[in-house]
């Protein structure tokens, strides 16, 4: 009789269980049975799986201090400032360290930065950090360094579901949606906002997700100024969806928050694509804009110019998602920009080797980062600039602390 009792009683525990889980998915927002999404990265699904059953050739045992520590690096491009300070700052802080830094650079083919990573392998290097070229490529990749017992942490974007320790970035959803929150507040409840967006290029994770971000911080703000009470989840689903109408149509309409998009272009990122993209803007709708909404800097950058030269400068506002260079720092505090996203590379590569040498040499257990580690988000305005422009004009971003790792044990709790 015990025994049936004791049957029945784990019968009905499981059956508890069953119901519970099948309730909690039923519960699960729209919005996170999207992920993983190009234009959702940076944001957090509070229901996250555990990944300490990942593996992902994590040392087991100290690390032989008499040896130099190797680190292997492949970067996108050097291209860019953003990316040329990442690995500045990483080789600062490896030496700092003593560790070496052997960086090659894949010139934003997949191929290349394939080929890089079967060189490590070959090296036996002690980790390999990826900037993705690719996604599904850099999945591949990582896969076959952990095969090979070495560990990969990535940067900048967010491989694939894949074997990485973790990916070390900023978050480019999250400065997003508060750079477009800080762009409804500017405006306030009555006046209409009609934007264009330039974005990096169409089909980049962190491109979409800045501009999402942005699109999706504006819709939530202008619902709770208007009395509509969007929950946060239910404006990131409305603007993921306004998202892709933008990306399939070159515009969208939200007149239940007096807010439209009516253009978009592509800036690659840099100044002269920004202001490229928004000439092509402005010769259709100067007429009617308010604001550019721009990915980077440095596009909004180009966008600025483009305003200067139409006389359009001050009447067509300027906002940016990241990254927070020095020159546009103090183009927001003069009030020439509007607002801008952290997002540092100094700070970015600075991040990949304090993680590192946690990981390494001070017995951090990492093995269940998420695969997306983000640094929180942040804006600067003209009213906080002060607080993030550093008195030392050498650095070309903002005054940041790398804030901790965190388990995803402790980012539920």
């Amino acid at each position: 009789m015990t025994f049936l009792k004791s049957a029945s009683l784990m019968l009905c525990t499981a059956a508890l269980a069953i119901m519970t889980s099948a309730a909690n998915a039923a519960e699960k927002h729209e919005i996170y049975k999207l992920l993983p999404n190009s234009a959702l990265s940076g944001v957090i699904d509070p229901e996250m799986a555990d990944r300490s059953d990942v593996a992902k050739a994590l040392p087991t045992t100290p690390r032989d201090a008499s040896k130099k520590l190797v680190i292997g690096w492949t970067e996108i491009t050097l291209g860019n400032p953003w990316f040329v300070s990442v690995i500045d700052t990483a080789k600062a802080k490896a030496a700092e360290y003593g560790y070496e830094l052997d960086v090659q650079v894949a010139d934003g083919d997949p191929a290349k930065t394939s080929a890089q990573i079967d060189a490590f392998i070959a090296k036996k290097v002690d980790v390999i950090v990826l900037d993705p070229t690719d996604l599904a490529a850099a999945a591949a990749d990582a896969q076959r360094a952990v095969d090979a017992g070495i560990p990969v942490i990535a940067l900048g974007t967010v491989p694939d579901d894949s074997p990485i320790v973790t990916t070390v970035l900023f978050n480019p959803y999250g400065n997003g949606f508060e750079a477009g929150r800080f762009v409804a507040q500017h405006y306030g409840a009555d006046k209409p906002i009609t934007a264009a967006a330039i974005l990096g290029t169409v089909g980049n994770s962190t491109s979409e997700s800045r501009v999402n971000g942005m699109i999706t911080g504006i819709i939530y703000e202008r619902s709770q100024q208007l009395g509509l009470n969007l929950s946060k989840e239910d404006a990131m689903l409305a603007g993921f969806n306004k998202f892709q109408e933008l990306k399939t149509g070159g515009a969208f309409d939200y007149p239940e928050v007096k807010f439209s998009v009516v253009s978009m272009g592509v800036g690659f990122w840099t100044e002269e694509g920004g202001l490229d993209a928004a000439e092509d803007i402005l010769t259709a709708h100067s007429s009617k804009l308010d604001i550019i909404l721009a990915e980077n800097d440095f596009m909004g950058m180009g966008a600025l110019r483009a305003l200067e030269n139409q006389d359009l400068k001050g009447k067509i506002q300027v906002a940016n998602a990241a990254d927070g260079f020095r020159t546009a720092l103090d183009l927001v505090k003069s009030g020439d920009m509007l607002v801008t996203g952290l997002c540092s590379g100094s700070h970015t590569g600075e991040g990949v080797i304090t993680l590192i040498n946690q990981i390494f040499d001070k017995g951090f257990d990492a093995n269940n980062l998420p695969l997306g580690s983000y640094y929180p988000s942040q804006i600067v305005t003209k009213e906080n600039a002060d607080q993030f422009i550093d008195p030392d004009t050498a650095n070309p971003f903002f005054r940041y602390t790398v804030p901790a790792f965190k388990t995803i044990g402790e980012l539920k709790s």
